[in-house]
């Protein structure tokens, strides 16, 4: 069974068993899904052993245990297309399938109105044929858990750039995603560090949840330290200008990019955007972006950062370019060759 196919009955199974608390029998969730009672006991066994999901197994019946149920929502229509388009930008701005996600799509979908019902399941279907990433589903499901409990979590942590991983143990405060990044952040206590700091959950190796409680501290506010960053990195802000061509003006001045930011109107009809932001890295990014249609005037690391790669850039078109030569091959392929 192919994998995508098997990750999108694995959420099949757990709507299923979500909507009965009586639960069912492995024959009726094969009738369900369309595969064997085998197939059926397998992917059961996933869900307890790798997804830790917790069921309850009686009179022959699988039903999930009463800590795994929430209690039901009674949404409006426009409270459910809040929560719709939340989880929808959620799952186009992750590089990898995260099952919970697209279940609870498809749930949003079951309440949609008829007009609009196939439409929402045709998306969360397309959505659930990314790459799936068992770690990474794995990892995330059990920072959750520890969060929703209030619970210490032990990490094998694989910094940016290192190669190897390191232990460390973390107080999990709150999930933050970045579109920028296409990923998910965890904002936490680390204990062995003693601050607060962020963890990609993208490059957790591992996660295990602790038996010791922690409580948060008294008047912590995670969007209060979000407003200096651009993305995901909070701190001590630094004051940035940008002057933005005339051609791009009126999309500048369309959205507002950051809490911060100040837009003058220059007389040559271009703009100028002043912002403060903790992180130049993740603004140079979107700096990169736009282009020879804006100059940084500040600071002035930003600005010689910027005009060094320009020069390197100019480097590299002004000459023809380079054939690309065979490619290497794989580290599998190689070692089916060594096996043959």
């Amino acid at each position: 069974m192919d994998a995508m196919r098997r990750s999108v009955r694995l959420n099949r199974l757990k709507e299923l068993l979500r909507g009965r608390r009586a639960g069912y029998t492995p024959a009726e969730l094969a009738r369900a899904t369309g595969v064997s009672v085998r197939s059926i006991q397998r992917d059961l066994n996933v869900l307890q052993w790798e997804d830790g999901l917790v069921l309850d197994h009686r009179d022959g019946r699988y039903l999930l245990a009463a800590e795994e149920r929430l209690g039901p929502l009674d949404l409006n229509l426009q409270e459910a297309r809040a929560l719709l388009i939340a989880t929808r930008l959620f799952l186009r701005y992750s590089d990898e399938l995260e099952p919970h996600g697209a279940a609870a799509l498809q749930k949003l979908a079951g309440v949609m109105p008829a007009a609009v019902r196939a439409q929402v399941q045709a998306s969360a279907e397309a959505l659930s044929r990314k790459p799936f990433d068992a770690d990474f589903s794995r990892n995330l499901m059990a920072v959750t858990e520890a969060w929703a409990k209030g619970r210490s979590l032990r990490l094998s942590y694989k910094s940016a750039g290192k190669a190897r991983p390191k232990e460390v143990v973390v107080d999990p405060y709150f999930l933050e995603p970045s579109a920028a990044g296409f990923s998910t952040y965890l904002i936490a206590y680390s204990q062995t560090h003693e601050q607060l700091r962020t963890f990609k959950v993208e490059r957790i190796v591992s996660a295990e949840m602790l038996p010791q409680h922690f409580e948060l501290p008294e008047g912590l506010d995670v969007d209060g330290l979000l407003p200096s960053a651009w993305g995901i990195i909070w701190g001590e802000g630094t004051q940035v200008r940008l002057r933005f061509a005339p051609k791009v003006a009126w999309r500048v001045k369309e959205s507002r990019w950051h809490p911060s930011q100040e837009i003058e109107e220059l007389e040559d009809g271009g703009v100028l955007l002043t912002i403060s932001v903790a992180s130049l890295m993740e603004l140079g990014r979107w700096v990169r972006s736009w282009g020879d249609t804006v100059e940084v005037l500040s600071p002035p690391a930003l600005r010689e950062e910027l005009g060094a790669e320009a020069v390197r850039l100019a480097r590299v078109y002004s000459a023809a370019p380079k054939p690309a030569g065979r490619a290497r091959p794989s580290r599998s392929a190689t070692s089916a060759r060594r096996a043959v």
